[in-house]
C-alpha cells in the first residue's frame, strides 16, 4: 500500500500483528495511500510479516480477506471505486499456498506469480486464470538474500535459464507486470537488460539467437570492431556462470579425482580471462571504464574465484599425496586472492571513485561457517596445507610419485605400514590406467611429481614400450624445483595396429634416480580392442554411442530418431546453449500451446539414441540430468519416461510431492540440497541388457521438461562428479 517496510516502529507503533493492532496499521497503510496522490504506480495488497516472514495470524486466509476489503475500502475512499488504480497481489513463499487452498483476489487485482528465488519461477497462470481482468505477472530473481544461499556478488544469471523461464512465463499470460529483483544494479546490467529487452519484445528472440544479441550488445557499447569476440565472451560466461552460482561453489563442488572435472572447469575460467584480458588493451580508451565493468571485472573475478576455490581443493589433494608442488599450490591460492582484491580496488578508483564499494561486498568464505545463507562479513581462505620440503618420501616408496588418471594411489601412500605394505612396484596401490579403447579418450594421462627432499633433482627414465602400438611421451625427463616439480605423461594407442580382441593390461615399467634403494614402478594401461558391429550389418548407416569403459554418456541434442511427422505435431525441439550439464543445449516438446493442449500428443511423443554394448549387461542404471524448473501447472506436474528398446513407457514425476519450508515456502523435496546444482539428477534403473545394438528412447508431458544429458552405467564404473562425465564417442 505504497508503504516500506523500514517506515514502522515497533517502538512506537506496537507490534505488526492485523489480530492485535489492526487500527494502527489501517492507519499507516492509509497515509500510504494518501501519500501516493495520483501518481502512477502499483498498490501492493495483502499482508505478511516483518523481515520476510510470514504474517503471525491462526488463520491466514481468513485474516488476508479481511486485509483485502479493509484495503479495497482505503483505495475507493481516495480514488472513487475499489478498482480504480492498480492492485497487485504477490503470492510470495508461503501466500502461495493461501491462493492454492481457495484464496482468491477481486478479479480486477493482478495475480504477481514469484519464482523460487533461485531463477526457478514457482507457479504460471492456467485455465481462465489467465484471462482474469487484472492480468498477471511474475516476480523474477537475478540476485537474492536467503536460503539456501544469497547470491549477490556478480552476475551469476545463465541467460538461456532467463529466457526459458520468462518466455515459459510470456506463453502461459503472465504479461501484464514482470518485477525483477536486481539488488545492485552495476554487476546486473547485462541480465537485466536482457530480461527488459525480452519484456518489451518477445518475438525478436530465440534461443538460437542469443549469440546475435550479445554482439549487438557488445556492439551498441564498444563499436563493431570487437563486437563479436566480446559477444563470444559475454556467451561463455554466462554459461559458466550457469553450472553454479558464485557463492554456492565451494572447494570441493568439482571433483578432483574424476573426468579431471575441476581441472576443465578451471582451465576454461582462465583461457576465457586470458582472451578478457587481451581485448582490454585493444578497446577505445574512453570505452574501458564500462569494458571493465561489463565485461574484464566479471570475467576476471570469476575466473579468480575459482582459481581459489579449485586451488583450496588441488592444494589439499596434493598434499596428501606428498606433492611438493602442494606448497607452490598454496601460495599460488594466496597470490589469487590478492589480485582479487586488487581488482576490487581497481574498481574502487575508476573514474575517480565514480562507482566506488559497488564492488566490494566479500564473497571469499569457508564451508563450515555458520549461518551459512548470509554473505560473509570479511574474504578468507581457509584450510591451506604445507608438506615439509626437505624431507624425503618413506624410503620403501621413494621419492618419485606417480598419478594415474582418476586413481587415489598416492593418497593411498600417503600412509604406510612396512610390515603390511608391499614394497615396489606397487600392487595394492598401483598407478592403475582407466581402461582405454577406441571409442574412449584418444589420450590418458600419468602424473609424475616429486615427493621428497625437493634440494635433489630426480631423474627418471621409462622402460621400452613391450608394444609397438602402444605410446607414453615424454620417455625420459627430470624433476627438480628449479625447472617443473611436476610432469604430465601422454598415453595414446595406434589402433590400426593392435591385435584384434586384445584385451590385456599393459605394465610399462618406470625408474628413476638417485634413491636409497633402485627405484622400480610400473604403469598399467588397460587396453581393450573391441570394435562395433563387427559384422557390420546391425548399426549400418546409422550413428551410436558405443559403450566406453563401461558407460555411455549422451546430450539430448544428439538423438537419433525421432517420432516427428510434421512441424505442427507435437515433437522435440533442440535448444542451443540451455544446459550446464551439455555443451550442445537441451530438448523439450514444442509447439509450446500444442503440447500442453493434448498430453496424450506430448506423451506419444518421443526420440531415441543408438547404444552399442560389448558384452551383456546385468543392471544398466541410469542418470538424468533435467535442466531445472518447478511445477508451474499443479494439473500438469512434469514427468519424464526413459526406456531401452521396445520397453512400454515409464513416465515419472521429476519432482517429488510438494512439502512446506518455513523459511521457503512450497517446495519440492529436492530442492533445499539441489536447487543450487541448476539441474534436476534423477536417477532409474533400465535392468538388463543384451549385447549389442539397443535404443534408448526418451518420452516427456510436458514442454517445460528439458533433458540435458542422460549417463548410462552399464558395468558400474561411473564415477562420482558434479558435472557427470563429459559426452561419450559418437560414431557414423
Amino acid at each position: 500500500m505504497q508503504r516500506a517496510t523500514n517506515e514502522w516502529n515497533e517502538t512506537t507503533l506496537g507490534l505488526w500483528d492485523w489480530s492485535k493492532n489492526k487500527a494502527r496499521m489501517t492507519k499507516f497503510m492509509e497515509e500510504g495511500v494518501e501519500r501516493a496522490g495520483n501518481n502512477e504506480s502499483y498498490f501492493t495488497i495483502g499482508l505478511r510479516g516483518l523481515g520476510d516472514e510470514a504474517a503471525v495470524t491462526k488463520n491466514a486466509i481468513e485474516m488476508l480477506k479481511d486485509v483485502f476489503q479493509v484495503q479495497r475500502d482505503m483505495i475507493k475512499k481516495y480514488h472513487g471505486s475499489e478498482s480504480a488504480v492498480n492492485q497487485v497481489w504477490a503470492l510470495y513463499k508461503e501466500v502461495a499456498s493461501y491462493y492454492d487452498a481457495g484464496l482468491d483476489p477481486p478479479e480486477d487485482v493482478t495475480i504477481l506469480f514469484p519464482d523460487d528465488n533461485a531463477g526457478n519461477v514457482h507457479r504460471l497462470p492456467t485455465g481462465n486464470e489467465a484471462s482474469r481482468k487484472g492480468g498477471n505477472g511474475v516476480y523474477f530473481h537475478l540476485e537474492y538474500v536467503g536460503l539456501p544461499r544469497s547470491y549477490k556478488w556478480g552476475n551469476s544469471n545463465n541467460l538461456p535459464k532467463v529466457l526459458k523461464e520468462l518466455m515459459h512465463s510470456y506463453l502461459r499470460g503472465a504479461t501484464r507486470m514482470w518485477v525483477i529483483n536486481v539488488g545492485d544494479i552495476k554487476p546486473m546490467e547485462l541480465p537485466f537488460s536482457f530480461a527488459m529487452d525480452l519484456a518489451w519484445d518477445v518475438s525478436k528472440f530465440s534461443f538460437d539467437r542469443i549469440p546475435e544479441y550479445l554482439t549487438k550488445f557488445a556492439e551498441r557499447e564498444f563499436g563493431s570492431e570487437h563486437a563479436v569476440e566480446i559477444g563470444s565472451i559475454l556467451l561463455e560466461h554466462s554459461h559458466l556462470v550457469g553450472l553454479r552460482r558464485y557463492e554456492l561453489v565451494t572447494p570441493t563442488t568439482f571433483s578432483h579425482l574424476n573426468y579431471y572435472e575441476a581441472e576443465r572447469v578451471l582451465a576454461r575460467w582462465n583461457q576465457l580471462a586470458a582472451r578478457a584480458k587481451a581485448l582490454y588493451a585493444s578497446v577505445d580508451a574512453a570505452a574501458r571504464p564500462a569494458f571493465f565493468q561489463l565485461v574484464y571485472h566479471p570475467v576476471v573475478s570469476g575466473a579468480l574465484y575459482h582459481a581459489v576455490n579449485i586451488g583450496v581443493a588441488t592444494n589439499y589433494r596434493f598434499a596428501l599425496e606428498r606433492r611438493n608442488s602442494a606448497n607452490a599450490v598454496a601460495q599460488q591460492v594466496l597470490s589469487d586472492f590478492e589480485l582479487a582484491y586488487d581488482l576490487v580496488e581497481d574498481w574502487d578508483e575508476m573514474l575517480e571513485g565514480k562507482w566506488a564499494l559497488m564492488m566490494s561486498q566479500a564473497v571469499y568464505d569457508a564451508v563450515e561457517e555458520p549461518k551459512m545463507w548470509a554473505s560473509p562479513s570479511r574474504d578468507i581462505v581457509a584450510n591451506l596445507s604445507f608438506v615439509q620440503l626437505r624431507q624425503n618420501m618413506q624410503f620403501s616408496l621413494g621419492n618419485l610419485g606417480l598419478r594415474a588418471e582418476g586413481s587415489t594411489s598416492p593418497t593411498e601412500q600417503g600412509r604406510w605400514a612396512e610390515s603390511v605394505d608391499a614394497s615396489m612396484p606397487t600392487t595394492n596401490f598401483a598407478p592403475l590406467l582407466p581402461p582405454m579403447d577406441r571409442y574412449g579418450p584418444p589420450v590418458r594421462h600419468v602424473d609424475l611429481f616429486m615427493r621428497g627432499n625437493h634440494r635433489v633433482p630426480i631423474r627418471w627414465q621409462l622402460d621400452p614400450v613391450p608394444v609397438p602400438w602402444l605410446s607414453i611421451t615424454p620417455t625420459s625427463g627430470t624433476l627438480s624445483r628449479e625447472t617443473q616439480s611436476d610432469q604430465r605423461l601422454n598415453v595414446t594407442v595406434d589402433w590400426s595396429r593392435v591385435p584384434p580382441g586384445f584385451k590385456e593390461t599393459v605394465l610399462v615399467g618406470i625408474r628413476s634416480t638417485p634413491a636409497p634403494f633402485p627405484y622400480f614402478d610400473q604403469i598399467r594401461v588397460p587396453v581393450v580392442n573391441t570394435l562395433v558391429d563387427p559384422m557390420g550389418s546391425a548399426v549400418s548407416g546409422r550413428r551410436v554411442f558405443p559403450e566406453t569403459n563401461g558407460m555411455v554418456s549422451l546430450e539430448g541434442p544428439h538423438f537419433d530418431a525421432t517420432s516427428a511427422t510434421s512441424a505442427d505435431l507435437t515433437h522435440f525441439q533442440a535448444f542451443p546453449f540451455l544446459g550446464s550439464r551439455s555443451e550442445s543445449g537441451s530438448i523439450a516438446l514444442r509447439p509450446f500451446e500444442t503440447a500442453r493442449a493434448s498430453r496424450a500428443g506430448a506423451m506419444a511423443a518421443w526420440v531415441s539414441y543408438n547404444i552399442w554394448l560389448f558384452a551383456p549387461a546385468d543392471k544398466i542404471e541410469a542418470t538424468v540430468y533435467i535442466n531445472a524448473g518447478l511445477d508451474t501447472d499443479p494439473s500438469l506436474k512434469m514427468e519424464f519416461s526413459l526406456t531401452l528398446d521396445d520397453a512400454p513407457a515409464n513416465f515419472t514425476r521429476v519432482l517429488g510431492t510438494y512439502i512446506k519450508n518455513p523459511n521457503a515456502g512450497d517446495i519440492p523435496p529436492e530442492w533445499m540440497d539441489h536447487v543450487a546444482d541448476n539441474v534436476w539428477t534423477k536417477r532409474l534403473s533400465l535392468g538388463k541388457a543384451s549385447e549389442g545394438a539397443h535404443r534408448l528412447v526418451w518420452r516427456a508431458n510436458s514442454p517445460e521438461v528439458y533433458l540435458e544429458k542422460i549417463v548410462l552405467d552399464i558395468r558400474g564404473t561411473v564415477r562420482a562428479s558434479y558435472l557427470g562425465p563429459p559426452e561419450t564417442h559418437r560414431i557414423f
